[in-house]
Order: C-alpha cells, then structure tokens, then sequence
C-alpha cells in the first residue's frame, strides 16, 4: 500500500483538469469532493471511503473509474431536473 501523502496525490491529480480535494482521515478513511472545472462548483462529495480498499493501482483505478461514473450520472440527473422545471 502507498502512503496517504502518494494516494492523496495520485487521487487528486486523476481528475485533471476538474479539481479534486482529497482529505485523509485519522481512522483510515478519506473523503473526496470533485468539482467543475470551469465552474468551480461542487459535482460529488463521497465520505468514509476505506483506505484498506485501495492496496494497489488496479484498485485505485477502479475507484477513480467509479467516482467518474457518478459524478457524471450526478451531472446527468441534475440537468433532467432542470429540464423539468
């Protein structure tokens, strides 16, 4: 496993050009919030994320490929409820 400081850079920097902000908890977990690139405002904010779950770059990856994933559905559903109203 890497150490908080490496997992926290390589999160941070998979999300380019949005902005990533991840925070490493003292009771191994972490939280992250992605923003718009452009914006700049909030698009996800996941909590409680296990650190334990990211003991290599294949699970790294796979949790990067999956917060894309809903904070693209996130954006999804937020424009369908513009459309609505």
């Amino acid at each position: 496993m890497q150490s908080k400081a490496d997992l926290q850079r390589v999160l941070e920097t998979a999300f380019r050009p949005s902005r990533c902000e991840c925070v490493m908890g003292s009771n191994d977990s972490f939280s992250i919030k992605l923003f718009h690139a452009v914006s700049g405002d909030m698009e996800l904010y996941v909590t409680g994320l296990p650190l334990s779950e990211l003991a290599n770059s294949r699970s790294i990856a796979r949790l990067v490929l999956s917060l894309r994933e809903q904070r693209d559905l996130m954006a999804q559903m937020d424009l369908s409820m513009r459309r609505l109203g």
